[in-house]
């Protein structure tokens, strides 16, 4: 990777004086991952395994069994963060909002459901502007820049389940990884330096991702009491291919195999607890990274409590309370980034059929923290996911 490129990715790592996004985070390494998860499953702070009830999730292929009829989803995600800087005290905010999934669930003959589905993997946004001093000779000479990196890696994801039996459902999903980033540095002198001598400097590039990957998963129902899941997902490699005219190289990063395992148990009628666990190892990226950026393995783990027979202006409305730990695979500074989040939601049921809820809707409200040895970030995060069925 040329010395610019290497200079771009510095000066992302570096935090501003002003920011837009979703996280400072997503300046290092590959980004933060973009859970596509659900707002149910966010508002009971879970990795997205063992819910009862039909859902579609990349982290749960086996869940899209219980589909009974053709649905279609779309989650919408906004936030509003507070960030502060440890080594200087320099603070500020900024908000984002992302749209992490939207996919289609439609079941087919003898018991398969067949879905398919966009989702985020790794977002990269992140914009920002500073003010610094450099010296032109003897002089000192104020300069602004503005960095700016759009987009990240999605998925394109295809996945067929089905139940083998009244207790147990299966399912796979393969997935191609599409998606591109642009990032763009530019400078802009102040007074005191001559502009026909110096301009004002401008890097970059463009970078398309590529790649497949393949997740399978299995749930068993145990009686009424519980339900139990798990999941692995195997990538093929990521592949950053630039650009004619972007200077930097080419790169392929291998990533890491990621484990899942979720439960679901009944601890009265109407009341239940969901709890997962998943973990992945990101040093496996660290010979495609530019120091001092590094990937560490990282583990995370939520629970949350739902009580279905809530009621909202008299139609079904279950409420939700979760806690979530989440490891960061890259970091700003040294040791391993760190969210923690508070959740809470409710699901109103807008059309139902007896048991079966033809649209809907799903709100989850999160409280949380990111924070390394250099950065810290205190945000709110909403997510609503709207349901449509139908024959």
């Amino acid at each position: 990777m040329t010395r610019r490129l290497a200079c771009l990715t510095v000066l992302a790592l570096a935090v501003p004086a002003s920011a837009s996004g979703q996280s400072l985070f997503n300046a290092a390494g590959l980004g933060v991952p973009a859970d596509a998860a659900d707002a149910r499953t966010r508002a009971l702070g879970g990795v997205g395994l063992g819910l009862k009830g039909p859902v579609l999730l990349s982290s749960d292929p086996a869940a899209a069994a219980d589909f009974l009829l053709p649905s279609v989803t779309l989650t919408a995600q906004p936030s509003w963060v507070d960030f502060g800087r440890s080594d200087n005290g320099e603070a500020g905010s900024f908000q984002g909002t992302r749209f992490p999934a939207m996919g289609i669930a439609y079941p087919t003959l003898k018991g398969v459901v067949a879905s398919l589905s966009f989702e985020s993997v790794l977002d990269q946004r992140y914009e920002a502007s500073w003010a610094s001093t450099v010296n032109f000779g003897s002089t000192p000479v104020e300069v602004r820049d503005e960095f700016v990196s759009i987009g990240g890696v999605s998925q394109l994801r295809v996945g067929l389940a089905r139940r083998l039996s009244r207790g147990l459902s299966v399912g796979v999903s393969a997935s191609r990884y599409t998606g591109s980033v642009t990032r763009r540095l530019v400078r802009d002198f102040g007074a005191g330096v001559d502009t026909t001598v110096v301009e004002p400097f401008q890097a970059g590039g463009f970078w398309g991702y590529s790649g497949m990957a393949l997740t399978g998963g299995a749930a068993l129902d145990v009686g009424t009491v519980a339900r139990i899941a798990g999941s692995v997902t195997w990538s093929g490699g990521l592949d950053a291919t630039a650009s004619d005219d972007t200077e930097g190289d080419s790169r392929s990063y291998d990533l890491p195999l990621q484990f899942r395992i979720g439960a679901t148990a009944i601890l009265a009628p109407g009341l239940s607890l969901n709890a997962g666990l998943s973990t992945a190892d990101w040093s496996t990226l660290n010979t495609g990274l530019i120091p001092p950026t590094s990937g560490s393995a990282v583990t995370s783990f939520g629970a949350g409590v739902e009580l279905a027979r809530a009621r909202v202006l008299g139609r079904n409305a279950p409420l939700r309370l979760g806690y979530r730990r989440t490891e960061l695979p890259f970091a700003m500074g040294s040791g391993t980034p760190v969210e923690t989040v508070w959740t809470g939601g409710l699901g109103l049921n807008l059309s139902q059929i007896g048991e079966l809820v033809m649209a809907g809707l799903d709100l989850s409200v999160e409280r949380g923290d990111r924070s390394d040895s250099l950065l810290d970030e205190r945000f709110w995060r909403g997510t609503l996911t709207v349901r449509v069925s139908g024959n």
